[in-house]
């Protein structure tokens, strides 16, 4: 039997309309600043489910967690879940959108054109890990020209 491992369910449509609908301070953009305090990107569909609740008990003002409930390994959820993405893929897929330094359109632009998808909630397991490879390339190819073009020279 394989190994039980983290999984990244997706948020809710209802959970969507709940942070969209949600009176806070700061607007939507107060929450899109939560959002992106708690995931590094400034997209709701990025979320998961637990971080969802995390957040929408944030801007109802319950405030007994200090962090999102963790996320659940494949032998605690019914059915099948051999589609779901590692919640370990999302979470690093997320970061280096961060580090590459994109706004939430040119990611929602990126996955539809390259990945075929409506967002990052969209990705299955196997998207998702090809996605994680693509990116951290991305990434590691940004550093390099970085270094080569401050004189440092590239990687040996």
């Amino acid at each position: 039997m394989k190994r039980p491992i983290k999984l990244f369910e997706s948020i809710t449509n209802e959970q969507i309309k709940k942070l969209h609908s949600a009176p806070f301070p700061g607007g939507e953009a107060g929450v899109y600043a939560l959002v992106s305090e708690l995931i590094g990107i400034a997209s709701i569909t990025a979320l998961s489910k637990q971080e969802a609740i995390f957040l929408i008990d944030r801007l109802q003002g319950k405030t007994e967690r200090r962090f999102p409930a963790r996320p659940r390994f494949s032998n605690e959820i019914e059915g099948d879940t051999s589609s779901l993405p590692s919640f370990y893929h999302v979470r690093d897929i997320r970061l280096l959108f961060k580090d590459l330094g994109w706004d939430k359109q040119r990611i929602k632009n990126w996955l539809r054109k390259y990945r075929k998808v409506k967002d990052i909630r969209s990705l299955d397991r196997e998207q998702a890990r090809a996605t994680y490879h693509i990116l951290t390339r991305m990434v590691e190819g940004r550093n390099e020209r970085d270094a080569t073009s401050q004189g440092k020279g590239p990687k040996q």
